[in-house]
């Protein structure tokens, strides 16, 4: 009699049975993200230690099981009461971590990646699909077989898919919530790397399956997970809100250069006394064109920094590759405090920087003049200057103090003519272009090549006047349109690019006479008016482009006293229809 045969009944052989699933040989994965529970039989490597204590709370490394190229530590907590809680996952919950001798760190809270894991769908096609994988110290599920789990013990299964690197590894554990402080345990990293020599393969020559054989639908459920009193991971936009208060805490390290100093960076006193206290050369040329950091300071207008850099400064009025000095910088910024505190500080401020203009020159035509106009070697401006400086300031005031949408707009200033004579000029009958809204013109506005085939025409007041042309696109500034309505006048078309650069170009008499990319920052051969219409002037009280709708209206020969309505899309126009000529 065998030794079961009178505890089981006789039964007939088994049927055939479908095979729903096979082992494959080890794939690239295999080993990363889970043990390799199904070749692998583990080596057992013992240690027993209390690895944390709290007031009611004890946690015990219990073994590792090794295998060939990773391993899976054992931790058993210990509670004497248990309460519960409204949030069972909290960051305060037990963290584990392992410090290895060259350094590195791999802990349970180390985040996710995304993974793909393949399958086979209902038609027997090869899918993948993408799930959220946990990295570093993996927590496993430990079963729920009443052996590993209990009221007041949990096991706690943590992979590691690598083995130590050889040398001192120590295990870490802290648990805020129970009151467990940070503390450090040895590990014998030469047992466990003695331990994976012993790992038994069960399968050594596994072969592939069958590609011939279907394969079947086959499902698996898991019921349960890690312990929820491990501390989960930061989320992406936790670790995102973590790195910014990291970047922020240590921004103002003392730190002996100006390195990784962004734009506005130069306004922040408290990081340039910081940089200044870790050794930053104070006069070290770090920006475009030779620039110091006094010069960035000046520009941003932060007096508190340009206060903090002056006592270290040598040279006040040391020089860019622009011949620039920092108190032109701060004119520009037109700061008084910054201004005030570089005059004090015994800045030039009479010598020609871009001739004829000097930053003293420059503060004469801003209501900052009284800083600067009784000082020694004080200049005037000449009636003449005073008279354009004050007729540009009246152009720019036309256009009115609230913001002006100008990105992609193209305007059209056209001298002398009427609305009726420049639509007849853009090849359309008068009558039949009506003054409307923009939601009642004759095209989609949002769509953007239809609405390149019209442009909005309004007419304005002054001494003289004229028309203006609008639109969301390029055609007022387009050389045939220019053409098509400058006979026996003059016209200045411009173009806010939303892909950088404003280009404006002037016609005469039919035929296009000059071109210019225009507001930007003049230079000594630029011509009067690019610093009349303040193009030199980095903060302003007008909006953003009134200065350079006043230089094109100037170049066209208009002087208007309201400008705005015409050159704002959303005021009602004459909406014209372009002939196939004028098209683009």
């Amino acid at each position: 009699m065998g030794f079961f045969d009178d505890l089981v009944l006789a039964e007939g052989p088994v049927g055939e049975r479908v095979v729903t699933a096979w082992l494959r040989p080890a794939g690239e994965d295999d080993g990363r993200y889970a043990p390799p529970v199904d070749r692998f039989a583990p080596a057992l490597s013992p240690q027993l230690d209390v690895v944390g204590v709290g007031a009611e709370t004890r946690v015990v490394v219990t073994g590792w099981s090794v295998w060939p190229r990773s391993v899976t530590l054992h931790l058993s907590v210990f509670r004497r009461t248990r309460r519960q809680s409204g949030d069972p996952r909290r960051q305060s919950g037990l963290r584990v971590g392992l410090l290895f001798s060259d350094g590195r760190r791999v802990t349970s809270l180390d985040g996710t990646v995304m993974r793909g894991v393949r399958f086979t769908g209902d038609d027997g096609l090869p899918r993948e699909a993408a799930t959220e994988q946990a990295v570093g110290l993996i927590p496993l599920d430990p079963g729920l077989h009443h052996s590993r789990r209990s009221l007041f013990k949990t096991d706690v299964d943590l992979y590691l898919p690598e083995l130590p690197p050889p040398g001192d590894t120590q295990l870490v554990i802290e648990w805020p919530d129970e009151g467990v402080p940070e503390t450090r345990t040895p590990v014998d990293t030469a047992a466990l790397l003695a331990a994976s020599r012993r790992a038994h393969e069960v399968w050594p020559d596994l072969e592939p399956p069958d590609p011939e054989e279907p394969p079947t639908r086959f499902m698996t459920v898991e019921v349960s997970g890690p312990p929820a009193l491990l501390a989960p991971p930061l989320t992406r936009r936790q670790r995102e809100e973590r790195q910014r208060e990291e970047e922020a805490r240590r921004r103002y390290v003392p730190q002996a250069d100006w390195k990784r100093m962004g734009y506005h960076d130069w306004g922040d006193a408290a990081l340039i006394r910081a940089r200044l206290e870790g050794g930053a050369p104070p006069q070290a040329a770090v920006g475009w064109h030779g620039t110091t950091p006094l010069h960035l300071t000046a520009e941003q207008g932060s007096a508190e920094a340009v206060s903090a850099l002056l006592p270290h400064i040598t040279d006040v009025d040391v020089r860019d590759h622009d011949d620039h000095t920092p108190l032109w910088y701060a004119v520009a910024s037109m700061d008084e405090a910054t201004v005030r505190a570089l005059v004090d500080a015994g800045a030039d401020v009479w010598t020609p920087q871009a001739p004829p203009w000097s930053p003293g020159r420059l503060l004469l035509t801003t209501p900052l003049a009284p800083l600067v106009r009784d000082l020694p070697g004080a200049v005037e401006l000449s009636p003449r200057e005073v008279a354009a400086q004050e007729a540009a300031d009246a152009l720019i005031a036309a256009f009115g103090t609230e913001p002006l949408w100008t990105e992609g707009l193209g305007v059209c200033f056209v001298q002398g003519l009427d609305e009726d004579e420049l639509i007849r000029r853009l090849g359309a009958d008068p009558a039949q272009c009506p003054r409307t809204d923009l939601d009642d013109a004759p095209f989609e506005p949002l769509d953007y090549d239809e609405s390149l085939r019209y442009v909005g025409v309004s007419g304005v007041a002054g001494a003289p006047g004229g028309c203006v042309i609008a639109q969301d696109g390029y055609m007022p500034s387009d050389d045939a349109v220019l053409r098509a309505i400058s006979a026996g006048t003059t016209a200045y078309g411009v173009y806010f690019n939303p892909k950088g650069g404003t280009f404006g170009a002037l016609a005469r008499d039919g035929e296009i006479v000059a071109g210019d990319e225009i507001h930007l920052r003049p230079h000594d051969s630029d011509p009067d008016a690019y610093w009349t219409f303040r193009f030199w002037q980095r903060k302003h009280a007008f909006p953003y482009g009134a200065d350079t709708l006043a230089y094109c209206c100037a170049a066209a020969g208009l002087n208007l006293a309201a400008g705005r309505d015409a050159v704002d899309l959303r005021t009602p126009h004459r909406w014209v229809p372009l002939p196939p000529s004028l098209q683009r």
